[in-house]
C-alpha cells in the first residue's frame, strides 16, 4: 500500500467509525438512516478491496480505474461509474 492510499484507508476507517457512531444512535425512523447503511456498505467494500490488493479495479471488466478518479471518490465501482461523472 502506497502512501496516497495508505492515507485514503485511515480517512475511510474514520468515517466507518463516524457512521458506526450515528447508525448505533438507533434512529430508525430517520429518513438518512438508509442511506448511512449503504454509505457504510460501500465504505466497508472499499477497505476490503485495498486490504487485499483489489482497490482500483473495475468491478465488471477488470480494468484499472483512474488514480484520479479514485482518490476523488474512492468507494467507486466500475467504469461505468466514471462514466457517468
Amino acid at each position: 500500500m502506497n502512501a496516497n492510499e495508505r492515507k485514503l484507508y485511515l480517512e475511510l476507517r474514520t468515517m466507518r467509525k463516524e457512521l458506526l457512531a450515528r447508525l448505533d444512535k438507533k434512529d430508525d425512523s430517520s429518513p438518512i438512516m438508509p442511506i448511512l447503511r449503504e454509505e457504510l456498505q460501500d465504505i466497508e467494500e472499499t477497505l476490503s478491496k485495498i486490504e487485499n490488493g483489489q482497490f482500483g479495479l473495475c468491478e465488471i471488466s477488470g480494468e484499472f480505474i483512474p488514480k484520479d478518479v479514485l482518490f476523488m471518490m474512492p468507494t467507486i465501482r466500475t467504469m461505468h461509474d466514471v462514466d457517468k461523472m
